[in-house]
């Protein structure tokens, strides 16, 4: 069971599908009691013999780049900053096809600093790429439209941007995005002018991922090729000497994928390709070292695992004091927590963290004495959940990310993740609480006034209803609005109200419940709450961003694509 609880809406999970013929984008609007999702796809595609641009035009085999005068209404310019060409446009109609030279995008980051009222921006990242933008305005546009704010093309030879994290200009506010990926060089960047302010140099390998302390916008974590995690001050005061720290030593023998920081700032996951993932703690910055030639140097973390996984770590996250992490082969992610660990206790001392005196450990923590339960395992951490993400040991696609909206006082926490067939998946963390609660109070779920409105049971077809051919009665089925929302189903049943006609079957129902929220088997994987599938384009997702107020859902991945999922109440 989780050891948190949640509050708030339930999560969509009936879906309703339509395509807008006017924008021929791959649209999807998923209509419940509790929320709709609006889906839409944008590409980038490359034009030959030239630079590669957000493509304006009419939904034809035409392309039209950002040199020609836009179409729609919106602006249009490019000029020269500092080493990088930026170009502002707003996105209209999106193309229907691809040419096969398109970018890959690895990352996506909403700017977490926006106030109350105040647009969602986000940055999209890969290849040569930074694009800026804003979702559509609400209000049920059937054409909807996103804005490209900055759309920025590095001109380093060479650069493949494999990750961002937002930050913000402590004294004017204005928004900054820091860059980083195969040159090993961070780059921060304005946001609203797109001028390259400063870079940062330092590490020996490619970056593959960077974080922003959640306490301090001028500490930046990167994490690199060269097995090391540092610590950035972006502090205007330390500018001759930003690194602060270097978490080095016997953390990682390989390069590190994949870092976050925890809610307090004072620790910081990381996840690498040596199947390792480690706690640091963290001194709190700026510390004495903090702008001299000397940056804070770390070289034991206080907890190491190799035990979670057995292949490639490549994302990591804290949600609270537990932590979900994942590998490429198995398919799954995993939530797990560190025994004894509690953040609101004093860190630990770094004389308090264990060294690798017995190689043979695969674990070692400062929080827990190394011993072995009765079934050989290590006391040292608990595994709690896994949540199914079938279709990604076929691929064995290493960098696709989850992630984790943590929810406020009207939402629930969401765990989300795109796989390698164009599939979004969800899971309501809330939901796991309340089916939990349901069973521990020996509630009848299959009377309507004790179950919750999530738990829909299944229900045979009435098929005096259909009408038609074999075909168009097939036809009538892969339609289905409730269909489409559970790979689990079969030909013949659905998952639907009770008011519907035909016959309940209970048996089919429970199961269904049991494999999306049951918690009592920690190596039976939950399935998805939700599924969206992206229409009308084959790509892989690299990487999923909510908005501040999960509203948005972002979704970016290979061959430059990247999906809008948006849900609002109704």
């Amino acid at each position: 069971m989780l050891n948190r609880r949640y509050a708030g809406v339930v999560f969509a999970i009936s879906a309703q599908r339509q395509l807008s013929e006017v924008a021929q984008l791959a649209t999807s609007r998923l209509s419940t009691v509790s929320f709709a999702y609006n889906n839409t796809i944008f590409y980038i595609q490359s034009r030959s013999g030239g630079s590669t641009y957000p493509a304006i035009g009419q939904p034809s085999s035409a392309v039209h780049s950002l040199r020609q005068p836009p179409e729609n209404g919106g602006n249009c310019t490019e000029e020269i900053k500092d080493g990088l060409k930026t170009a502002q446009a707003r996105v209209g109609i999106a193309i229907s096809k691809r040419s096969p030279s398109v970018t890959h995008f690895y990352c996506v980051k909403f700017y977490p600093y926006t106030k109350p009222g105040v647009d969602d921006v986000f940055a999209v990242v890969g290849g040569d790429h930074i694009l800026i933008c804003r979702p559509p305005p609400p209000g049920g546009n059937d054409n909807p439209k996103a804005e490209v704010i900055q759309f920025v093309v590095e001109k380093e030879p060479g650069e493949d941007f494999f990750t961002c994290a937002w930050t913000k200009d402590l004294k004017s506010g204005e928004p900054l995005l820091c860059v980083a990926g195969h040159n090993a060089n961070i780059k921060i960047i304005n946001a609203l002018t797109g001028k390259l302010l400063r870079t940062l140099t330092g590490h020996g390998g490619e970056i593959y991922d960077l974080a922003i302390s959640p306490l301090n916008p001028t500490i930046l974590a990167s994490a690199s090729l060269d097995y090391t995690v540092r610590i950035w001050s972006l502090d205007p005061a330390h500018e001759n000497q930003p690194c602060a720290a270097i978490l080095e030593g016997v953390g990682h023998r390989e390069a590190v994928l994949s870092i976050a920081f925890h809610s307090t700032g004072r620790y910081l996951l990381s996840g690498g390709a040596d199947h390792i993932i480690n706690l640091w703690t963290l001194p709190e910055f700026p510390d004495k070292n903090t702008g001299t030639s000397k940056p804070t140097r770390i070289h034991y973390p206080h907890f190491s695992t190799s035990e979670i996984h057995h292949n490639i770590v490549d994302c990591v996250a804290f949600h609270g004091d537990l932590i979900f992490s994942k590998v490429a082969v198995e398919e799954c992610i995993v939530l797990w927590s560190i025994t004894n660990f509690n953040s609101k206790n004093t860190p630990p001392s770094p004389d308090s963290a264990p060294t690798p005196h017995d190689t043979q450990r695969e674990t070692r923590s400062a929080f827990s004495s190394s011993t072995l339960s009765t079934s050989g395992s290590s006391n040292q951490y608990t595994r709690l959940l896994q949540f199914d993400t079938p279709k990604t040991t076929e691929s064995a696609i290493t960098f696709t990310r989850f992630s984790l909206y943590p929810g406020d006082s009207t939402h629930n926490p969401v765990l989300s993740f795109c796989n390698a067939t164009s599939k979004a998946l969800f899971w309501d963390l809330g939901r796991l609480e309340a089916y939990h609660d349901l069973l521990s109070s020996g509630a009848d779920l299959t009377q309507t006034a004790t179950r919750p409105p999530f738990l829909n049971p299944f229900q045979h077809r009435n098929q005096s209803s259909m009408h038609g051919t074999p075909a168009q009665i097939s036809k009538q089925r892969a339609n289905s609005p409730t269909e489409s929302c559970s790979s689990r189903q079969t030909g013949s049943d659905v998952l639907t109200g009770d008011k519907e006609k035909g016959k309940v079957d209970w048996d089919k129902s429970l199961k269904n419940w049991a494999g999306k929220y049951e918690m009592g088997d920690v190596l039976e994987a939950l399935i998805a709450h939700k599924e969206e599938i992206v229409r009308g384009v084959s790509f892989t997702g690299r990487s999923l961003a909510w908005s501040n107020t999960g509203n948005w859902c972002v979704v970016a991945g290979s061959g430059g694509v990247f999906t809008l999922l948006h849900r609002w109440g109704r």
